[in-house]
């Protein structure tokens, strides 16, 4: 095992002989922002998410010592055994993507939230960089504003744009081109060769997966279902967790069902 693998929480124990389901956070993003989903799963799961270096406050010293997939394949491997289901969001969706388009994934099911695609016939162009850049930022202040919770209700907006440009500032360059290499680099994934059934998750509401790239990524991948729901942002995992949690549910539970057929 890697050294300094990620660590690992449980959020929900589950029911003896019931799924082994993972979480994979997002770039900025805390393994605790899975909470309100986990308690909206199906209860005989259990449910464990892992601790990615890419979390908030990080120095991205860690993408020199190995790709964003293989740090989640060392988190996968702390796990007790493989898990049935891999859940995803943007920069952990990409680096399931990654490891399962590079055969590194034995789950029986993903599902992966606004995953950042950038479709091959695509030119990466100055406009492109430029608009991911605006993205980037959208995001960071949609997160922070999530992660602050209740308290939000209680700074000033002038206080909280101050936190906003100092988080920004902190991750500098450094954490930006980490998604924007990952976002380019979806589009070269031997896609065809993914056979995971896999849900895409999208929405109108998220300026990073356009319906349009949505439906090629969907369309790439051989067992790939996707959903866009126009009331989705790139936080649609917690503003509507229980949706969202419903839809995975529904999802796996089918899965299991082909799986099962003679």
């Amino acid at each position: 095992m890697k050294s300094g693998a990620p660590p690992v929480h449980e959020l929900s124990p589950g029911a003896p002989g019931g799924d082994l389901v993972v979480l994979a956070h997002g770039l900025e993003d805390s393994w605790e922002s899975w909470r309100p989903l986990a308690r909206a799963f199906d209860p005989r799961w259990r449910v464990l998410v892992l601790d990615l270096p890419w979390r908030p406050g990080n120095d991205y010293r860690w993408r020199r010592q190995e790709s964003a997939a293989g740090w989640l394949a060392a988190g996968l491997q702390r796990l007790p055994r493989p898990p049935d289901t891999i859940v995803a969001h943007s920069f952990g969706a990409n680096a399931t993507l990654e490891l399962m388009a590079a055969g590194r994934s034995s789950a029986r099911a993903a599902v992966l939230i606004c995953p950042l695609y950038c479709p091959p016939e695509q030119p990466v162009t100055w406009q492109v960089f430029d608009r991911a850049r605006r993205t980037f930022d959208r995001h960071i202040r949609d997160g922070l504003r999530l992660r602050l919770g209740q308290r939000l209700r209680t700074l000033d907006e002038a206080v909280l744009d101050g936190m906003i440009a100092k988080a920004i500032d902190r991750i500098g360059p450094a954490g930006f081109l980490t998604v924007f290499d990952q976002f380019i680099g979806s589009g070269t994934l031997a896609l065809s060769t993914v056979t995971t059934p896999t849900l895409i998750l999208a929405g109108g509401a998220d300026p990073t997966l356009s319906p349009a790239a949505a439906a090629t990524l969907g369309r790439d991948m051989p067992r790939a279902t996707l959903l866009v729901h126009e009331h989705y942002d790139h936080f649609c995992h917690v503003r509507h967790a229980v949706e969202v949690a419903e839809q995975a549910t529904r999802f796996v539970g089918e899965v299991g069902e082909v799986a099962v057929r003679p």
